[in-house]
């Protein structure tokens, strides 16, 4: 007996919902690294201090909101936030786009689970 495709794409929503969720902590942790950094360099103020920590207590959040309707958009504005604390700490331009890859990469993958799971249509072939 076959799943039903409604049922399947719940199924793979809440898959990706997790992936999301692990992909705001990777996040969240990786800006709890940019203060030490920007003190090495001389760079760490108050603002930055501030910025940053706050910046990874709302992508923890975010994690943890991602079975809610508005969690995915909401992390998806996230990953702007975290390419932008490249003017912080340069390196994280880099960090940025690899997690907004890794981001991209995992929506192409819902994408591609949501069609499968739909099946051949009837009289295409």
């Amino acid at each position: 007996m076959t799943t039903p495709p409604s049922a399947e794409r719940g199924r793979i929503d809440r898959v990706m919902s997790g992936v999301y969720a692990a992909t705001l902590a990777l996040e969240a942790l990786t800006l709890l690294l940019v203060p030490r950094t920007a003190a090495q360099g001389g760079g760490l103020t108050g603002v930055t201090l501030s910025v940053t920590l706050g910046l990874a207590a709302a992508f923890a959040v975010l994690a943890g909101m991602q079975r809610r309707r508005w969690g995915f958009a909401a992390g998806s504005a996230a990953q702007v936030a975290f390419i932008a604390t490249g003017f912080i700490e340069p390196a994280m331009f880099f960090l940025g786009g690899v997690f907004g890859v890794i981001w991209l990469y995992s929506i192409r993958v819902q994408h591609d689970l949501r069609a499968r799971s739909d099946g051949p249509r009837p009289g295409a072939g």
